[in-house]
């Protein structure tokens, strides 16, 4: 669904030569990494505040996607809260490369995405739904909530309990260049968002 995340430093070169058609921006506030991504007629517009932020995405996009989190990443235990989710949005959860542009991973929470189905896997008190997916040039590894969580509420993404189970029945995970709390809308709705990650 998407070509990638780019530094601050290559963003705009590498977007211009790879998508004329895509937008975005990429920064750090207070120690955290923030960043937006969107193609088709519309904006997506984000407001960081160290691990905090806020979002929102006019109607018209064929792709948007806005977050934050760390870069360069890790695997870890990631605290989120999403204050709300308004509007249009088709996934919500943990986000990034692995790295880029060669396999792009999710772990969502709010919503679906979805593949060829592989499995499951029960972490952080829910069963989620395995699936291996396709972008660009290369794969998609997917983790999807088989139930949503609510908004409002402290939540816990344990990355390893995905990472060990994708090794085991997808393939090779590599270094990770970001890990983020993301919002991804494809559906053309405009809609916001507020989300808190440590």
């Amino acid at each position: 669904m998407k070509k990638g995340l780019l530094t601050v430093t290559a963003f705009a070169l590498l977007f211009a030569a790879k998508e004329a058609s895509a937008s975005g921006t990429s920064g750090y506030n207070n120690g955290f990494y923030y960043f937006t991504y969107y193609t088709g007629s519309g904006s997506t517009t984000i407001h960081p505040n160290g691990g905090n932020y806020s979002a929102s995405w006019t109607s018209g996009l064929s792709d948007s996607l806005a977050g934050v989190g760390w870069n360069p990443g890790s695997i870890r235990t990631i605290g989120y809260n999403y204050g709300f989710i308004s509007g249009s949005y088709n996934s919500a959860g943990a986000y990034g490369w692995a790295p880029y542009p060669n396999l792009e991973w999710y772990i969502t929470d709010f919503g679906h995405v979805s593949g060829t189905f592989i499995g499951t896997v029960n972490s952080d008190g829910g069963t989620y739904n395995v699936y291996k997916g396709s972008q660009g040039g290369g794969p998609q590894y997917i983790s999807s909530r088989t139930s949503n969580h609510s908004t409002g509420q402290n939540h816990t993404i344990t990355m390893a309990n995905h990472v060990n189970y994708w090794k085991a029945h997808i393939g090779s995970f590599g270094t990770i260049r970001e890990t983020t709390i993301m919002v991804e809308t494809w559906s053309g709705g405009s809609g916001s968002c507020n989300g808190t990650c440590w």
